[in-house]
């Protein structure tokens, strides 16, 4: 299923519509490949099953963090002392477990002999992420998917400016593969050097701190011939200061006119605020987005209502809401792509 740019993503998507974007997910139990530390937090997971669904950038999996080949307890009474846990209690009592799958965007994907490989890059934060560190090739790892909408790549001589920050450069990698041949530029944001999950390489001179000039310094850009320009907070690697403030500086130097603006689409996925910001400046300048949303999610397939997000109505007067201008959508079904102008943020 595609999602089109501009003002014409229909908010009133419905039951048929989300039951068709969800209609090609399977469950799968995948084997371990790699799993490779690409930076201080961050780590980068390939797994590998015998058949996937067709997959596209912008679509995402739900990750069992924990062994779901354990049995579960057969449910028993006993007695809990004050100074202990009980007797014969089951692991999940005694130490913390995600019992909830995690929602990863896919950061590529492989059709190989051996069979499907998919990539995706976490960051250690909690219970079911040092879960996912510890895995080793050969473990195994449950996912469900592919979920969610795709990203609409830009027209034939279009322009595609990828903005991602932290956990949100994945599914611009992605991205990235299917753009080969086109013009297109990244921008990868991290607070410090040792926090940017990319791949750094000599291929190119070291970025200044001041330079917004693109550079092949980036592995997972550069394999497609997509240039990069790096940013840190702190000025530890590329240019100094947020990575918003690197695409507004290229755009007003290389982006100027017109004709350049009405065929470049910016995609961007990250932190929330980085995320606004860059919907700022595009709509300033006339320059199509499209939002790749982060939200929690408890199921990823619409059940649980965790994600929702508020997004303009085409037409006040029809449901849901008669009468509200807004309503309120989910990144899991409906999304996790949005064109700008539709979220409310």
């Amino acid at each position: 299923m595609e999602l089109k740019t501009g003002s014409t993503f229909d908010t009133r998507c419905g039951p048929l519509q989300s039951f068709l974007m969800l209609a090609n997910r399977v469950q799968s139990l995948t084997i371990v490949v790699t799993n490779r530390a690409l930076c201080r937090e961050h780590f980068k997971l390939t797994l590998r099953c015998d058949a996937f669904p067709v997959t596209r950038p912008g679509q995402f999996i739900q990750v069992a963090c924990r062994d779901l080949d354990r049995p579960m307890t057969a449910t028993f009474e006993f007695d809990w002392p004050v100074d202990g846990p009980p007797a014969g209690a089951a692991p999940d009592l005694l130490a913390p477990a995600a019992m909830l799958r995690r929602p990863f965007s896919l950061a590529g994907r492989r059709d190989t002999p051996a069979g499907v490989e998919l990539d995706f890059i976490h960051r250690v934060v909690g219970v079911g992420t040092r879960w996912l560190e510890q895995l080793k090739p050969g473990d195994t790892c449950n996912v469900i998917g592919p979920i969610g909408n795709v990203f609409t790549p830009p027209a034939e001589g279009g322009i595609a400016l990828l903005v991602g920050g932290g956990v949100g450069i994945p599914p611009l990698i992605y991205l990235a593969s299917i753009l080969e041949g086109r013009k297109a530029v990244a921008f990868a944001g991290a607070t410090t050097r040792d926090l940017l999950s990319l791949t750094i390489t000599d291929a190119a001179p070291a970025p200044s701190v001041e330079s917004i000039h693109p550079l092949y310094n980036i592995e997972e850009f550069a394999r497609h011939g997509i240039a990069t320009i790096a940013c840190t907070d702190d000025g530890s690697y590329g240019y100094r200061g947020y990575v918003t403030e690197a695409l507004e500086a290229y755009l007003d130097q290389w982006i100027t006119d017109n004709a350049d603006r009405n065929r470049t689409i910016i995609y961007t996925c990250g932190p929330e605020p980085m995320m606004k910001r860059v919907v700022q400046i595009a709509q300033r300048r006339n320059i199509a987005c499209q939002v790749c949303v982060e939200r929690a999610m408890a199921c990823g397939m619409g059940t649980c209502q965790s994600c929702c997000i508020k997004v303009k109505k085409p037409d006040p007067a029809r449901p849901p809401l008669p009468g509200k201008e807004w309503c309120y959508r989910l990144a899991c079904t409906d999304g996790p792509i949005f064109p700008a102008d539709v979220l409310l943020w």
